[in-house]
């Protein structure tokens, strides 16, 4: 992204009238170019669920009866970020991300009451790049599931299993090995974390990810796999979660315009402990599931079109989820786009079935 006018601004604040007319142009513009990068975005979004089972007070009273929109935020963000260099060859780094803005309510929210990610870290050529603090993952980033890395507003898309991270993560990405990459990463939760405050037993815990990605011409295939040891409650599985590996796999092929994606995602449940379905029929729960997708993307100028499948399926319970979605995305300029999504989400449970069918159109502005 590039320089912004908060950046500049900081910059002729910092530096007097007389400093300026001291210092000789190509001094200013590395004085300039050292300044931490200040971006953000606002998102809006129009959505409208309708779902045929709405109102049924087996699933939740509430429920999207006769079909609900709302206009509303969908993700506002603003960060800083920065690096500097060390050594010849070596470079510092850090990046921090504040969200929870609600830019569609005035005074609704506090503003910024979220971070998203945090983290310091050091990168070179020789050595690849190894960072601290709270970002993606491994698996979610390798993996690239639809809902949270394609899909603006994603609320039907099924998500992947791991559950290591975000927070207190150290996480390591090599140089490329003639197209392979290795990546590693550990979630540190000492006995005395806070985050430990709800396990029956307070050991530390070191849950971890590795992968590999390798990509060749237009071919790229990463395999993903999470130890998820930081999610299960050990004194009676109540909190009717899996300490079970997360596997995965994703591959991605270009041809000239055309996009192909597909991933895969699997792990093993708790049997005995039933998934809890909530109003959306979601997942969570026992955390189990066999799940993947496929995706055809199409670029033609300032436009691009998406369509993508998606099936999950519960390991120890009656649940079964289809989604299709359609996207159409404009670019109005290098900083605004605009959207709209269609999706169809199918939902066979043992004690109910469901359909909701969804419309999205939204806006982006990002700098």
């Amino acid at each position: 992204m590039k320089k912004t006018l908060i950046a500049s601004a900081i910059a002729a604040v910092t530096f007097s009238g007389s400093a300026l007319a001291m210092e000789s142009a190509s001094t200013l513009a590395a004085r300039m170019d050292s300044m931490p990068q200040v971006y953000g975005n606002i998102q809006y979004v129009y959505t409208y669920s309708d779902s045929d089972v709405g109102g049924n007070p087996t699933i939740d009273p509430q429920k999207l009866d006769g079909g609900k929109g709302a206009l509303q935020d969908n993700g506002t963000t603003i960060g800083v970020k920065h690096s500097q260099a060390i050594t010849p060859g070596i470079e510092g780094f850090l990046k921090i991300e504040l969200q929870g803005i609600a830019a569609d309510t005035k005074g609704g929210e506090n503003g910024l009451t979220d971070l998203d990610e945090a983290y310091i870290g050091v990168r070179g050529d020789s050595f690849g790049q190894v960072w601290i603090g709270s970002d993606d993952t491994q698996y979610e980033s390798l993996l690239g599931d639809y809902g949270n890395w394609v899909f603006e507003y994603a609320t039907l898309n099924p998500y992947a299993s791991y559950t290591t991270g975000e927070g207190d993560m150290l996480q390591y990405a090599s140089p490329s090995f003639g197209g392979l990459t290795l990546h590693a990463g550990v979630q540190v939760r000492g006995d005395g974390d806070s985050s430990n405050a709800d396990y029956t037993n307070t050991s530390s815990e070191y849950p971890y990810q590795l992968a590999a990605s390798y990509s060749m011409n237009d071919l790229t295939l990463s395999v993903v796999m999470d130890s998820n040891d930081g999610s299960f409650d050990r004194s009676d599985n109540s909190a009717g979660t899996s300490n079970e590996n997360s596997y995965g796999l994703s591959v991605e092929y270009a041809l000239g315009n055309l996009v192909l994606d597909a991933y895969f995602d699997t792990r093993k449940g708790v049997d005995g402990v039933p998934v809890v379905l909530t109003n959306d029929f979601n997942l969570d729960g026992d955390e189990g599931r066999d799940q993947f997708g496929v995706m055809a993307s199409y670029n033609m100028g300032a436009n691009t079109f998406r369509a993508a499948y998606e099936m999950a399926s519960a390991d120890t319970a009656d649940l079964d989820v289809d989604v299709i979605t359609l996207q159409a995305l404009h670019n109005v300029s290098d900083n605004i786009y605009v959207y709209t999504e269609l999706a169809q989400r199918k939902n066979d449970a043992k004690f109910a079935d469901e359909e909701i069918n969804q419309m999205n159109v939204g806006a982006v502005y990002y700098f």
